[in-house]
């Protein structure tokens, strides 16, 4: 992943697990079950993220030759 996409990840994984953290916190039933799928739906998103971009930054690395320019004249 680049550099980019490392800020971007981070800025949006940090308030969603501040934003996690609380709601665990307001639940006063303390149930776990949720918190076990939640945490699952969180990885399987962070690994389909992280093939994701892997994928693009391949394929935008192959392809090294700049477009032609145009001949105006």
């Amino acid at each position: 992943m680049g550099a980019n996409s490392f800020i971007f990840f981070g800025l949006l994984l940090i308030p969603l697990i501040v934003f996690l953290v609380w709601m665990i916190k307001q639940d006063k039933k303390r149930n776990y079950l949720g918190l076990v799928l939640l945490v699952v739906g969180i990885i399987i998103a962070t690994y389909t993220i992280i093939t994701l971009d892997k994928k693009f930054m391949q394929k935008s690395n192959d392809s090294h030759a700049a477009p032609k320019s145009s001949s105006f004249k």
